[in-house]
């Protein structure tokens, strides 16, 4: 098919205004508008015949370009079709892929729950057995209420624990809000997560300053363990550098964990060019590097 490209369209639009203003001339006019039929009349008969012959091959020449341009039309019409039809298949197999990956992914976790599952069953299950073993008084310890009660109190407690952090060294203030101040301890090691915070512990009646710990409650067990990754830029914190955090233990642990903090306070204040630090139940120090 033979296509009609710009520099024809730009030669036929010069012949046609080169050869209005020429014809207009020739009848005897001074505008296009003024060519009429009785103005025609006067013009002689050869220039009539010229103009005519002129306008019929122009004319003429139009029609086949007209004709060409209207089958190029056609043809991209058709193309465009195709094209759409085109990408609604390529539509249709990028949902049928997402479904096959959806499909995969829910497999795959689906599998990862029910793994993780079994394996947290079996942790509650040598939990609750470890705990039996302790509590039970008699080898039939496990007919008694009370102590499967006991037991099942452990396991729950203990994943509880597992999803809170405990803050020392936070002194209290009158009317305290004590969750916004703890979202700004957060907010101090790049963290902002959705949190309940209560004060946990008696105040002696001797004390005169008083720091109970801040028992934090998050959503996961991963965030805690998030948190407990950031802790460490406390000491570099201009408002925060003597506050702790640690994980949620148990009453026995909770204890061991307080004397730590209490040798780190005081290896901090005797030995301030060292840095100190707690780790595996131990308060390590060692001699600080840079801007430590």
């Amino acid at each position: 098919m033979t296509t009609v490209n710009d520099k024809e369209l730009e030669d036929l639009l010069a012949r046609c205004f080169a050869w209005l203003p020429k014809a207009t001339e020739q009848v005897g006019c001074t505008e296009a508008v003024n060519v009429t039929s009785a103005n025609c009349k006067q013009a002689m008969k050869p220039t009539l015949v010229a103009l005519f012959t002129e306008a019929f091959h122009l004319v003429r020449f139009q029609a086949d370009k007209m004709k060409q341009m209207k089958a190029e039309l056609s043809s991209t019409k058709s193309q465009l079709i195709e094209n759409q039809k085109w990408v609604i298949s390529l539509q249709e197999q990028i949902i049928d892929s997402k479904d096959s990956q959806l499909e995969a992914v829910k497999t795959v976790v689906e599998t990862s729950v029910e793994s993780n599952l079994k394996e947290q069953f079996k942790s509650y299950s040598a939990a609750a057995a470890e705990n039996v073993m302790v509590c039970q008084a008699s080898t039939d310890g496990l007919s008694n209420p009370a102590t499967l009660r006991k037991v099942v109190k452990s396991v729950v407690q203990e994943e509880d624990r597992s999803k809170n952090v405990i803050i020392f060294g936070l002194q209290e203030r009158k009317g305290e809000n004590i969750e916004e101040r703890v979202e700004e301890i957060f907010q101090d090691i790049g963290l902002k997560p959705k949190l309940q915070a209560v004060r946990v512990g008696k105040v002696s009646k001797e004390a005169t300053i008083v720091k109970r710990p801040v028992k934090v409650s998050l959503a996961s067990s991963s965030l805690v363990y998030e948190a407990l990754r950031q802790a460490r830029k406390l000491r570099h914190s201009e408002k925060f550098s003597k506050v702790f955090v640690r994980p949620d233990r148990s009453d026995e642990e909770r204890a061991r964990d307080k004397v730590l903090v209490q040798e780190l306070l005081k290896k901090r204040e005797t030995e301030p060019n060292k840095l100190h630090f707690i780790r595996s139940g131990t308060v390590h120090s060692r001699d600080k590097i840079n801007n430590e």
